[in-house]
């Protein structure tokens, strides 16, 4: 009795990850169902890509002088427009449009991308003209961050009322997105701005001058104290005034609170945004999106779903062939190779790992590694099926080849520090692949092999 519940145990715990594994789990929001899961990343080879073609704008704008020749935003109501001069100019002077402008707003777009954890993309520079291509993966994000590039970046805290710019990016040290939940089964999501030393010395005094309070009675903004305003990308972010004097160097803003899954993804891509703007420089130039097409994947339409299905064909001959020869045993073995699958899956989820051909040949790999050992491993068994050599095969096996897993250890290790994206995956595939195998093989179908055959 006690070996059934045993054998259940360790069967129930392997379903239940191998159905979070394989099947998901997932929440509902109002009418549909959102995944808890974080989304597998797929490389451009394997999904297909977009190939979005940027252009230097040619267009101009407006510009509006007064008679002393300073610029305003519009002519005063009443005014003599005859004393106001009115130009158009070119969004990008002729002397800003340098190879070193250039290279420089190629360097910002890739710093972009950096900061929000994107990987897998080529972009190629025309020196000449400026132009940018850019090739990334096309997914249901793909149209956001190809908006990335258009941004100017910029940034300033200014008088509400004079428009007196008091602080700008280069007071700026740092920006990031927190979280925090608010007691009340909703998730608030934070923006916080660390200044440098000479930013730090600006707000403390802005936040001296700018104080005010809350009017007791009515619960509402003193409207005569003086207020601060924050743009970025040329938009009021927050027009308020300070509680008390701010020495820390860093400001804090809440963005936004939420409970379900499309408020709060709102409000973190919005946290997103800001912190991708502000942790990069602003743009030199102003590009514009001029095309943008799909190119299938080089291995052709539907090329990750027919590795999948070439996969599951394999693993389901090795599990048919091991239950078939080895009866009981290789059922438990079998259902330990399914968990080391699962586990790896769940590991290259969480850990954002982006999968590239190079670690799907990694998986064939670990595959045929694991095969190997789970033969070898009921072999031993058939010949002996004694007690002990059922408790130390599993260990014998692995320590008479403890130099292959190192070697592979060590190549996973490595290639994890390449650049090169699809040596990469090889190498977080292969590290994590003989972590989930090894502790599939070492606490499931070890303990299982020896509770079935006492």
């Amino acid at each position: 009795m006690e070996k059934k519940l045993k054998i259940a145990l360790y069967v129930l715990i392997i379903l239940l990850i191998a159905l979070i594994s394989f099947g998901g789990v997932y929440t509902k929001n109002l009418v549909c169902y959102d995944s808890v899961l974080p989304e597998f990343k797929l490389s451009t080879e394997l999904t297909g890509s977009r190939i979005a073609s940027f252009k230097v704008s040619d267009e101009e704008e407006e510009k509006i002088y007064d008679k002393d020749g300073n610029e305003v935003d519009e002519i005063p109501e009443g005014a003599n427009e005859e004393e106001y001069k009115k130009e158009n100019v070119k969004i990008n002077p002729n002397e800003s449009l340098t190879t070193e402008n250039y290279k420089k707003a190629k360097r910002i777009i890739e710093g972009r991308f950096k900061t929000l954890g994107i990987s897998d993309y080529n972009i190629r520079l025309d020196e000449q003209n400026g132009n940018i291509l850019i090739e990334i993966v096309d997914n249901m994000n793909t149209d956001t961050v190809l908006r990335y590039p258009l941004y100017k970046g910029d940034f300033s805290m200014v008088d509400s009322e004079t428009k007196e710019v008091l602080m700008d990016k280069s007071d700026i040290e740092k920006a990031s997105i927190l979280y925090g939940n608010s007691g009340l089964g909703s998730l608030n999501v934070y923006f916080t701005i660390k200044f440098n030393s000479e930013g730090t010395k600006k707000l403390s005094e802005i936040s001296k001058n700018y104080l005010g309070e809350m009017d007791t009675e009515t619960g509402e903004e003193d409207e005569t104290k003086p207020k601060v305003s924050l743009l970025i990308e040329g938009t009021e972010v927050i027009s308020t005034y300070f509680s008390e004097e701010i020495d820390t160097g860093e400001l804090t803003l809440t963005i936004g609170s939420g409970a379900n899954g499309e408020t709060l993804y709102n409000y973190m891509s919005q946290g997103q945004l800001y912190e991708m703007l502000l942790n990069n420089e602003e743009m030199p130039l102003t590009y514009e999106l001029e095309s943008s097409e799909y190119m299938t994947s080089s291995l052709g339409a539907n090329a990750i779903y027919k590795i999948i299905i070439v996969m599951a064909v394999i693993c389901a001959v090795i599990i048919i062939y091991m239950i078939i020869r080895y009866k009981k045993n290789g059922l438990v073995t079998s259902l330990s190779f399914i968990v080391g699958i699962a586990i790896l899956l769940l590991l290259i989820r969480y850990t954002g790992t982006t999968i590239s051909l190079g670690g799907i040949v990694a998986m064939f790999i670990l595959i045929a590694l694991d095969t190997y050992f789970m033969i070898t491993i009921l072999n031993s068994i058939k010949k002996d099926n004694s007690y002990e050599n059922v408790v130390n095969t599993t260990f014998k096996t692995y320590l008479k080849k403890l130099d292959v897993i190192i070697i592979f250890l060590i190549i996973g290790i490595v290639f994890t520090f390449m650049a090169q994206l699809p040596i990469y995956s090889i190498g977080m595939v292969l590290f994590y692949g003989l972590i989930s195998f090894m502790v599939a093989n070492l606490v499931f179908m070890r303990n299982m092999l020896i509770t079935i055959n006492k």
